[in-house]
């Protein structure tokens, strides 16, 4: 959802039209604040947008994302502590304000089970609905992704593909998931950006589905033309190749606690620096929700020395986006 084209494809499709109609999608601009607190960053993962209402107004749109395994009654708890959070930022930028601006929260759901949003007047228990007028309550639009939800996918081929995955994998066994996907695939087209996608997704898919892998070979033949074919058996190859290299620095590593020889000194620092770079492309994904497959991330993570792995893992604890990863400064 950090591309735009792809945030606007999903407001324009799940929000209401009678919402929609409100909102200028084409100047949705994406903010670098987050609001998930640290120790929030495992199951919730967030999506600041502005953008201009018909009437001329400013307004956010708030992606709050809940990767938790099991339904969280108390989301609606949450929204309201970074509804505030953004409304104290914004008055803060804009001190000569006299009004607050408009925030739709969206939940995007993508747990085990099945789940439904729960208001804060719900979780009040209160003995009678007259004391309802003294609870802060909001609607939230809440989509639910589960895998045995009823929500349709739709949209563009990108937020298709992307609602997908996020059903797909906790359905790790089930092959028609990654039939579906590979079939999306290949609607996709050969321009850079297409075939981006294709590596992040298609990367995504082998870590995430735990299916044989002559059966993930057979799919990719009869899903995919012969061009995107090849590309994505690559990927499969490269995930092939870091799984064994990852198993020789744990080997590495073993030998080193036993301290077998000095001679494998060598060895070890190697293994040092593969185990590194094995814990940082965990943490990325971890952290930023998303797959770093992309061959410009992969090279600066294999040819990063120790020193650098080090300081992009700190970096981690506090970046907001995974450019800050990387910055120069």
């Amino acid at each position: 959802m950090s591309h735009k084209d792809v945030a606007a494809d999903f407001l324009r499709n799940y929000l209401p039209e009678n919402v929609t109609r409100h909102l200028l999608l084409d100047t949705l601009s994406i903010g670098k604040d987050t609001f998930v607190g640290g120790d929030q960053r495992e199951h919730y993962s967030d999506m600041l947008y502005s953008v201009r209402l018909a009437g001329g107004k400013s307004a956010y749109v708030y992606l709050l994302f809940e990767h938790k395994s099991s339904p969280d009654r108390f989301v609606a708890l949450q929204l309201l502590r970074y509804m505030l959070e953004i409304w104290e930022l914004h008055r803060k930028q804009n001190k000569g304000a006299k009004t607050l601006p408009l925030i739709l929260p969206i939940v995007v759901y993508h747990g085990r089970t099945r789940r439904q949003a729960v208001r804060l007047l719900e979780l009040m228990g209160l003995p009678d609905s007259d004391l309802g007028r003294y609870v802060p309550d909001f609607d939230q639009a809440f989509y639910d992704f589960s895998p045995d939800s009823e929500e349709e996918i739709k949209g563009a081929i990108l937020l298709r593909l992307a609602l997908t995955c996020l059903r797909a994998k906790n359905n790790p066994t089930v092959e028609r998931h990654v039939r579906e996907i590979f079939r999306m695939l290949r609607e996709l087209g050969d321009d850079a950006p297409s075939l981006q996608w294709l590596t992040t997704i298609a990367g995504y898919v082998f870590q995430t589905m735990d299916i044989d892998r002559d059966v993930m070979h057979t799919i990719v033949r009869e899903t995919l033309g012969p061009g995107k074919e090849e590309a994505v058996m690559t990927i499969a190859e490269r995930l092939r190749s870091e799984g064994r290299t990852e198993g020789r620095m744990q080997g590495r590593t073993e030998g080193r606690m036993q301290g077998r020889t000095e001679g494998r000194m060598q060895g070890r620092t190697e293994g040092e620096v593969l185990g590194r770079y094995a814990v940082l492309q965990r943490q990325l994904t971890k952290r930023f929700g998303l797959s770093i497959l992309d061959l410009r991330t992969q090279e600066r993570l294999r040819t990063a020395t120790a020193g650098q792995l080090d300081l992009w893992a700190e970096r981690i604890l506090d970046a907001r986006t995974i450019e800050d990863v990387f910055r120069e400064y």
